[in-house]
Parts: structure tokens; sequence; C-alpha cells
């Protein structure tokens, strides 16, 4: 269940002292656009925001002209949660003063919030080309084309970002969740090894170090990994220590036999999906000794996962990889399908589907990291 990270919008810092107008000093009228301005700075950075915007309003109303009041009344809305407000507000911002970087940054941050990943990394671009130096607009914009799934495309962001700025641990963290996706596993590892260098207490670097290792094999070493991670984060939730025990020799030979078993399915997942419509199928996780995958897809031009799953003659469940809990990460949560198949016996097709569901939306459960079971 690697995670992943998150875009950082830029604030404006708030100061209570007096403040000299155009030179007029403090005698401003209580009213006035830029008395108004202060104390809606201050409300904001009292964390009152709800309370600052009705007095942006009131300046927009007599000052619709001042970028700045329009930049605050974004960062207001993007407090609250509201980032199509918020990105109408930067948008005006820039169009009153095209070189705001800060306004720049936060209009793409709120386009990746509203998935228009796109839109985002235009806007990032323009960020960089303003601000060659600006490492945050490099690292974000990666992350745009991580959730694009533009693998190279990121990875040359995240090394530009790295060049500019070696000691930042999200880069090196947000670099290894792309090789963790393109299955480069001793490039994750290093990555994340990377960022808890920088940062021991970076508690989900130690949660995708540990699937990391998992997928590798290195089964004690992921435990201690995601034991340090559930220790930093009471939130992240850990298998038994049995699965992470390695099995006796007569269970490792039962498990090739599995795996082998596994690899006769691929073909006929391929072809029976590929029937039914779907297109550039690629496997992002796959688990053999579970007989059970993750495949990225397109069906109808729209980019959708699909779980697959080999179940056992006489069995009522299935094992299927934990889906990510992408929600407090700010990637898209895509739709979903299931594909179920069956090794049958000798004498008949070695291989057959037994199930598919095209909207599959199975409830979100706090099982095992890597794999978890569902009920048929």
């Amino acid at each position: 269940m690697p995670v992943t990270g998150i875009l950082l919008a830029r604030t404006a810092v708030v100061t209570l002292t007096c403040v000299v107008l155009a030179g007029l000093g403090c005698a401003q009228a209580p009213d006035s656009p830029q008395l108004m301005l202060e104390r809606a700075k201050i409300l904001m950075n009292r964390g009152q925001e709800a309370e600052a915007i009705p007095l942006l309003d009131r300046i927009m109303e007599v000052a619709p002209d001042n970028p700045e009041v329009c930049f605050h009344r974004g960062l207001a809305y993007e407090s609250l949660d509201l980032p199509e407000k918020a990105l109408a507000d930067y948008a005006a911002c820039l169009k009153l003063d095209e070189m705001r970087t800060d306004a720049l940054n936060n209009k793409a941050v709120q386009l990746a919030k509203l998935k228009r990943f796109d839109e985002a990394i235009v806007t990032f671009s323009e960020l960089v080309d303003l601000d060659p130096e600006d490492f945050l607009g490099y690292r974000n914009r990666g992350l745009c084309r991580f959730d694009m799934q533009d693998y190279a495309g990121a990875l040359e962001d995240y090394a530009t970002a790295l060049q500019l700025n070696s000691e930042d641990p999200s880069s090196w963290f947000q670099r290894g969740n792309v090789h963790l996706a393109m299955n480069t596993l001793d490039a994750a590892e290093s990555d994340f090894s990377k960022a808890l260098e920088l940062d021991p207490e970076f508690a989900k670097a130690w949660m995708n170090r540990g699937v990391t290792r998992y997928r590798r094999g290195e089964k004690a070493l992921a435990a201690e990994d995601l034991t340090e991670a559930q220790r930093l984060d009471s939130n992240i939730v850990l298998p038994s220590l049995d699965f992470f025990k390695d099995p006796d020799p007569a269970t490792s030979a039962a498990q090739a036999g599995v795996a082998t078993a596994w690899q006769s399915c691929r073909p006929v997942i391929e072809k029976d999906l590929t029937e039914r419509g779907f297109s550039e199928l690629g496997i992002v996780r796959e688990f053999p000794d579970f007989r059970c995958a993750e495949l990225t897809a397109e069906f109808e031009g729209v980019p959708c996962k699909v779980l697959v799953a080999c179940q056992q003659q006489g069995q009522s469940t299935i094992a299927l990889p934990c889906p990510d809990h992408v929600a407090d990460s700010g990637t898209d949560v895509r739709p979903c399908s299931l594909l179920v198949l069956q090794l049958a016996d000798v004498q008949e097709t070695p291989v057959k589907i037994v199930r598919f569901e095209q909207n599959w939306n199975p409830a979100a459960d706090a099982g095992e990291p890597v794999i978890m079971n569902y009920s048929l």
C-alpha cells in the first residue's frame, strides 16, 4: 500500500506591526482598502479565513485591480478547501500581475487538486520558466506527471529538483514512488533510504521502503520498516507477523508451482480484457505467490485499473492487491474493474474466467499493506 506525496501551496507571511502605506503612515480611514486588507491578513493568520473573506470581498468592490487582494482571497478559499474559488482568484491575480510566481504556483496546486493534471503541468512549466531555480516547481510538476503515468517525465523533473536541492527528503521519496511504480526496486529502495537519512521520522518513507523490500522477498527487513512506520504513524495498519515468515521448503516448492500456474493466467488475462474493450494494459503490481495483480488500462479512452485474481477451487475468497489509500495524497481515484480466473482440471481448459465486474467498488478495508482477502 505505497503512499505518495502532496503538493504545496505558498502563503504570505502576515505581520502584526503597524504598516506604513504609501507614505501615509497609520492614519488611514478605518475602512480604507489598505487597512481592511491588513485586518483580513490578521484574521487569516489566526485561522479565521471565513471571517476574512467578507473583508476581502468589500475591498474587491472598491479596488478590483489589486492583485494582492485576489491572492489572499485565494489563500482563504484554499484554506477552506474550496479549490474552484481559490483557482479563480489566483487566475485573477495573475491577470493583474503575470509575474506573481506565488500565485502561479498556487494556481497549479489547485488544478492538481481538481485532477486537472495536464493543466497543472502547463502551469508548473510556466513557473519554472519564470524561476528556473524553483525546485518545488519541478518537484510538483514531477508529481503531476507521476499521476499522469508519465514516469520518464517525472524522473526528469525529480532529477532537476534534486540537483537544485539534494537535501529535500520529499523529492527523494517521490522519486522512489516512481521507481516503485516502475518496479525498479533497487532504485526505489535507494531513494527511500536517502529520504530516511535526511528525515528519520518520515513514516511514509519507512512504509514504502517496507513495501519495496517485501516485493524483493526481504520479508524480515520489510517487517522492520513497516513496524517503524506504524510506530511513527498509528494510522498505518500492519498484518500479523506470520505474514512475513519465510515458508518451509515444502511450502516453497508448492508456491513455485503456484507461481508457474499464475504465468499461464497472464495471456488469458490479456486476451480477455482486450476482447472486452480494454487497451494500454500494463501490470502495476503482481504477486505470483498469491496469484493476483493490479493492472492499469484504458476503457473507452478513460484511464482505469483492473484487479485480477485466480480463485482456488473450493474456496470462496480471493487474494487481491490491497487498494492504495490515495485520497490523502491527492492523487486520482480511477474506475476499477475486477476479473477473477480459476485453474480448471487438467482435462478441461487450464484457465477459465469465472467472474468479471466492470465497475467494482470494494469497501475500504484496513488490511495487509500488500495483499488482502475479499469474499466472493
